[in-house]
């Protein structure tokens, strides 16, 4: 939903996430999830560039000129980036392709939710209030960056709870 309240935060969450460990500290994987968490979301470069065009898009939304994220473009992005940040959260862990594909289809939903419910829950404020639209587009902003902190945060604390369990429960050998 954070996708779709603001195109490029959900990618820059995952790549944060990613550079600080994920909740996976220690862990060595392997194969193509491993590659893209280890070598392209936690790249420094990535990282920067990911939370640089995620913050431009903050200053950027205040714009007048900025258009609609409903219009067929910026929605398909919105769609597509939404769906990335999904099949990559899926993927991650070398959880397989269908726990990817839920994901992407997950993160697209979630985008194209994000982008109608915001656009129409601050059009609404808007219309209501006697406060200048700048504000609610900033408690929108706060609003994405929490969403997409939340699930970063939450799919850690699954999977690190998960290992626990993993790492704690009885290990039986019916070696010979």
């Amino acid at each position: 939903m954070a996708t779709g309240m603001r195109s490029q935060l959900g990618l820059a969450a995952l790549a944060v996430a990613m550079s600080r460990g994920g909740g996976k500290k220690g862990r060595k994987g392997r194969g193509f999830s491993s590659m893209v968490q280890s070598q392209v979301l936690s790249s420094p470069l990535v990282r920067k560039s990911l939370v640089a065009t995620a913050a431009t898009e903050l200053v950027a939304d205040k714009l007048p000129s900025t258009p609609s994220r409903l219009n067929r473009g910026p929605l398909l992005a919105r769609l597509a980036l939404g769906g990335l940040a999904g099949g990559l959260l899926g993927w991650s862990d070398e959880r397989g392709l269908p726990r990817a594909v839920a994901g992407a289809a997950l993160g697209a939903v979630g985008a194209g939710l994000g982008a109608f419910g915001g656009h129409h829950v601050r059009a609404a404020l808007d219309e209501r209030t006697n406060l200048p639209d700048r504000y609610w587009a900033l408690a929108e902003d706060v609003t994405a960056v929490g969403l997409a902190a939340f699930a970063v945060a939450v799919t850690d604390d699954s999977d690190s709870e998960a290992d626990a369990a993993e790492q704690h429960a009885p290990q039986f050998s019916f070696a010979g």
